[in-house]
């Protein structure tokens, strides 16, 4: 080997090395290592990625694991007139008030539950112009403190069991939820047994939720978008090739657009910190949420 190839090869290693660190990547190739994620609460990492290829995205990720000591799910519970008509869209019963994930992971705390992160999930109706409408309904499944919400529609749900076992599933009318003491459900699935199923084309800020081979680490993404030059959207199947390079077996396209949201309690600054960036500025009142609770 001359010393001019070797020098050349040692400067593209460097050059590899110092975008990885800084949080820059080009595109979506090999594993994360999680090890050099942020550690944000015992069990739960976060790393935030920025890459240029083939658009300007910026990218948060967070590896749950989920044998941690007194880790638990909480999803948005039914709404106190639930299953009444709702006044400005009599064909749908109440399922839940909509509120801003960053709301709901304050509420929890205000009600004891050591909440420390929370994602938005579910897509909703109604949904027309003036988009302003107070409840959710039709959501899907939801079940929040083995309490049904909403019932299951056609899109895939992410089932947290009682006894701590998680997966992803389609849920029938007809299925046997006993057992269930969390759920949410997104639109489809985008990533199955490490292969990507999904190919829509269309750009959108995104959320995907992951889970790895071996049920023990769940992968919460967002993805911003419609920002020009700074995050500019990604695919179905972008969704999926993400979910995959942060360790993920299995991946769920939720609702995005202008719901994605991932918040987090800093503890520090008694406050809740957003992670992601909505193209609008201001948070979504979205139709259910999903959050992680840290017993101590």
């Amino acid at each position: 080997m001359s010393v001019r190839f070797f020098l050349l090869c040692r400067a593209v290693l460097l050059l590899v090395l110092g975008l990885l660190s800084s949080g820059t990547v080009s595109a979506q190739a090999g594993r994360f290592d999680w090890q050099t994620g942020n550690v944000l609460f015992p069990g739960i990492k976060h790393t935030s990625l920025a890459a240029q290829e083939p658009r300007p995205l910026k990218i948060n990720a967070v590896q749950v694991d989920l044998t941690t000591p007194g880790l638990s799910f909480r999803a948005s519970g039914r709404d106190v007139d639930w299953g009444k008509p709702m006044p400005d869209y009599p064909s749908l019963e109440i399922r839940t008030l909509r509120t801003t994930t960053r709301e709901f992971l304050l509420q929890a705390r205000q009600r004891g539950q050591d909440m420390v992160l929370a994602v938005n999930s579910n897509g909703w109706r109604p949904w027309e112009k003036p988009f302003n409408h107070k409840y959710g309904g039709n959501l899907g499944l939801i079940i929040s403190d083995g309490q049904l919400v909403s019932e299951p529609s056609r899109g895939p749900s992410l089932l947290v069991y009682r006894d701590g076992r998680v997966t992803f599933t389609q849920v029938g009318p007809d299925a046997d939820l006993s057992g269930v003491q969390t759920a949410v459900s997104g639109f489809s699935f985008v990533l199955e047994k490490g292969e990507v199923t999904s190919k829509d084309k269309s750009l959108h800020p995104r959320t995907g939720y992951g889970l790895s081979e071996d049920r023990r680490y769940l992968i919460l993404l967002t993805i911003d978008g419609r920002q020009a030059g700074y995050s500019e959207g990604a695919t179905t199947a972008e969704v999926a090739e993400w979910l995959r390079h942060f360790g993920a077996w299995e991946g769920l396209n939720m609702d995005g657009g202008g719901s994605t949201t991932l918040v987090y309690w800093d503890t520090a600054a008694a406050a809740v910190r957003r992670v992601n960036h909505q193209s609008g500025g201001a948070e979504r009142r979205v139709g259910c949420s999903l959050g992680i609770v840290l017993a101590e």
